[in-house]
């Protein structure tokens, strides 16, 4: 935020010496690489088969934690919208906020509990499965969302919104029919107790690649194939541990520093003020709240414990790099339209 156009940004001279369009260019290009690997790994450290065994629990609570928020955001958004001049910014762009603010995050879910080292624990499998339904419902909403809105500026993309469907459900097919079997013949072809070659993690490089073009090229984010390309990946040896071994190192240490500068640094401190401060903000904590009790309420009626149920509320309500890739997006679908 010191390097953006808030702070040092400002001084001319100091900006075009150690801030060079050029060297963000790079840092940028680098730090998106670095994001794309990381969801790709945060998927391969998921077992789903593990994950999906918590039954009906995981779609009650995956459910509300996506309506309750929606629904309380989208109804303070209303009554805020009476108050506010049409003519204004923030009042046609408040739904956006409103729903985009409330959804939830399985890669930022998975990422919380791996730092607590909760992954494999009880409340961590049953927040992994809860973020999961949570994620593709609001997946499916944002899409929709996005897509009305494309409609209502673009008027030759209405028929788009079908095609990107269809496409993402081919990318799923041929991840799920094509590339986990030839994942799986990579373990066939690895003895036991032995390495796995360089050209077979070479190729998943590779895999992961494609899996992100082919996300852009249909309309999706860049990352949502190498995710569900992670999650398609073997768990365990030798294939899942050797990626993890691998990646883990120079994604945290490299890699996602990188993406937090560069997206840090396009911060300008002064288009916030006040007004819009004293508007979104009860908007935020309003959407806080939602989420907690979106998942505490459903908990507590499956007989969770109520220690349990705030756990799972607060690391479920956790925010991160997905609303930070959400908000690099609204901003270039802001700037594009």
């Amino acid at each position: 935020m010191l390097t953006g156009p808030a702070v040092l940004g400002n001084f001319v001279n100091l900006r075009k010496l150690l801030f060079s369009p050029r060297a963000f260019y790079v840092v940028e290009a680098l730090s998106l690489f670095g994001t794309m690997m990381f969801l790709f790994l945060m998927g391969v450290k998921i077992d789903p088969a593990l994950v999906m065994r918590t039954g009906k629990k995981t779609w009650a609570i995956g459910l509300c934690s996506c309506v309750l928020p929606l629904l309380l955001s989208s109804s303070f958004a209303f009554i805020l919208r009476q108050f506010l001049s049409p003519e204004t910014e923030i009042y046609k762009s408040l739904y956006l906020v409103a729903a985009f603010s409330s959804a939830g995050s399985f890669q930022v879910t998975a990422s919380v509990l791996q730092d607590f080292k909760l992954l494999n624990s009880e409340v961590g499998r049953l927040a992994i499965s809860s973020s999961m339904v949570n994620g593709v419902f609001c997946a499916l909403w944002q899409n929709f969302l996005v897509s009305q809105r494309q409609k209502a500026k673009l008027k030759y993309r209405q028929k788009s919104s079908p095609m990107i469907g269809i496409c993402f459900i081919l990318m799923v097919l041929v991840i799920l029919g094509i590339l986990r079997p030839i994942m799986l013949w990579m373990i066939r072809k690895t003895p036991k107790g032995k390495p796995v070659k360089e050209w077979y993690i070479v190729s998943i490089y590779v895999m992961v690649l494609g899996c992100a073009l082919f996300g852009e090229v249909i309309g999706e984010h860049y990352a949502v194939g190498p995710l569900i390309l992670g999650l398609a990946v073997p768990e365990g040896p030798p294939l899942g541990s050797a990626l993890v071994e691998r990646l883990d190192t120079l994604i945290s240490g490299l890699f996602m520093p990188l993406f937090f500068f560069s997206t840090s640094a396009k911060f300008k401190g002064d288009l916030v003020d006040l007004y819009g401060f004293s508007i979104v903000q009860p908007l935020a904590i309003t959407n806080f709240f939602g989420k907690l009790a979106g998942t505490v309420l459903p908990s507590l009626y499956c007989q969770i414990p109520l220690t349990d149920a705030l756990s799972l509320g607060l690391i479920l309500s956790a925010q991160g790099i997905t609303q930070l890739l959400h908000l690099q997006s609204l901003q270039y679908f802001h700037v594009r339209l």
